[in-house]
């Protein structure tokens, strides 16, 4: 598979899933599809289990057991991911551990700590995985594309393209486990300031869907420019004090960018999908898929840099717009 594919295949699966008109929607901390669901199945909960068949199914879970049939694709993201029964289309998965014990009808793109191809699994097309961990016990009827630390191959491939990084290197295990755990705090911080702030969250998540072109763009440049102003503010010692509160203004913008992004993104495919939800929840549906397409080699660096620009220039120009509402606070302070 090369990145063209696995930027079309997750791009694709994600934002245009073919013949969809509605969700089914399920949630809570325990969830169980135990009936046959004749639409697209979107489940978020801390265990996740579908135990009948459902047309499409987008996942996000702390474990996620998926043993029926999946007529479409298939998206997961989770702590514990296994796949026990077919999935007709795609399947793309990002987690701690993941396990694929059924044919896959089309691609697969796997990302996570332990990713494993059962000896009962077959990918009828490309498969392309990144992990610590990586198992294949299956067959991979086309490419199968590796990046990972470790690779033990007891199956079969058309074409194997494999890339082992030092698995001595404890920097990058603890790197990575710093990652998840940012991950999942930026998450929880979204949904603090979407609780506490909605009328400020959703003002600069409707800046982000205003001419995003052009706020890219802006955003882009922008960020270049503020940090060389920065950096020369900051060596002046009299300026210095200034320079911090840019500084932490700046930052703040960087960090929130990604989040009002999200929103956006999940209010987007909520529209084009028909789908009616309250904003937390488009915000982690908008979250979950930016955070799996960041995860994609190259394109993954791309889309960052294009969601960081068009978020920050939305943030601080939803600032710009309300200066005279946060004077007047200031001044009755």
């Amino acid at each position: 598979m090369t990145l063209r594919d696995a930027v079309l295949a997750c791009l694709v699966l994600l934002l245009l899933p073919a013949g969809v008109s509605a969700l089914a929607t399920y949630s809570g901390g325990q969830v169980v599809i135990d009936e046959p669901v004749n639409d697209d199945l979107f489940v978020s909960g801390g265990m996740i289990e579908i135990n009948a068949p459902v047309e499409s199914v987008i996942a996000a879970g702390g474990t996620i057991t998926i043993n029926a049939p999946v007529s479409g694709d298939a998206i997961a993201a989770g702590g514990t991911i296994t796949v026990n029964d077919r999935i007709g289309g795609k399947l793309v998965a990002a987690g701690g551990d993941i396990t694929v014990n059924a044919e896959v009808g089309t691609n697969a793109v796997l990302t996570g700590g332990t990713v494993t191809i059962g000896n009962g699994a077959t990918i009828l097309r490309d498969a392309m995985i990144s992990g610590g961990q990586v198992v294949n016990a299956g067959q991979v009827t086309g490419n199968l594309t590796v990046r990972a630390q470790t690779f033990d191959n007891r199956g079969t491939a058309g074409n194997i393209d494999v890339q082992l990084s030092d698995p001595g290197r404890e920097f990058s295990h603890i790197f990575s486990i710093f990652g998840i755990i940012f991950t999942i705090g930026m998450l929880i911080l979204g949904l603090v300031l979407l609780h506490f702030l909605p009328n400020r969250f959703l003002a600069v998540e409707e800046e982000v869907r205003t001419s995003p072109l052009v706020k890219t763009a802006a955003g882009f440049f922008g960020i270049i420019i503020a940090f060389i102003l920065l950096v020369l503010v900051s060596i002046t010692v009299v300026l210095l004090p200034l320079a911090l509160i840019f500084w932490a203004a700046f930052f703040t913008g960087l960090l929130f960018s990604t989040l009002f992004v999200s929103l956006a993104l999940g209010r987007i495919i909520a529209r084009y999908l028909k789908w009616e939800a309250p904003s937390w929840q488009l915000f982690i549906l908008g979250f979950i898929i930016l955070n799996l397409v960041f995860r994609i080699p190259v394109a993954g660096i791309i889309v960052h840099a294009i969601s960081v620009s068009l978020g920050t220039a939305a943030f601080f120009w939803t600032i710009y717009q309300n200066l005279d509402e946060l004077r007047g606070v200031s001044g009755s302070g």
